[in-house]
C-alpha cells in the first residue's frame, strides 16, 4: 500500500513556497518578511505552524494558488532580463494581473 501524499502541481508549488518562506523565517525572521511582503502576523503565524500543518494545508488546495504572480509579470517578461530586478521593485505592491476587477477595486479603495 502507498502511503505517500500525491500533490497536484498547485499543491506542490504551495508547499514548496510555505517551506521555503518558513525555512527563511526561521533564518531571519525580518529579511524573510521583508522579502516574502509578510506582515507580523503572517510571519508568526507561518513560523509557528510545522510541517504537518504546511502538508495539510497545500493538500486541502488543488487548484488555487497562494501566490499570485506579480502584477506587472507580462511586462517584466517582455523585457530585457537586466530590468527584472527594477520591474519586480516597481510591479511588488501591485495586484496580479489576473486578479479579478472587483478584487482590484477593493485593494485600491
Amino acid at each position: 500500500m502507498d502511503n505517500a501524499i500525491h500533490l497536484t502541481d498547485v499543491q506542490q508549488l504551495n508547499l514548496n513556497f510555505l517551506l521555503t518562506i518558513q525555512a527563511g523565517l526561521k533564518h531571519d525572521r525580518i529579511a524573510a518578511s521583508y522579502k516574502f511582503h509578510l506582515d507580523p502576523d503572517c510571519a508568526a503565524l507561518l513560523g509557528a505552524m510545522n510541517a504537518s500543518d504546511l502538508v495539510a494545508l497545500a493538500a486541502n488546495m488543488p487548484h488555487e494558488s497562494l501566490f499570485q504572480p506579480i502584477g506587472n509579470l507580462t511586462s517584466l517578461l517582455a523585457a530585457p532580463h537586466g530590468l527584472a530586478v527594477t520591474l519586480c521593485t516597481v510591479g511588488a505592491g501591485r495586484p496580479s494581473c489576473s486578479a479579478p476587477s472587483a478584487v482590484v477595486a477593493a485593494a485600491n479603495a
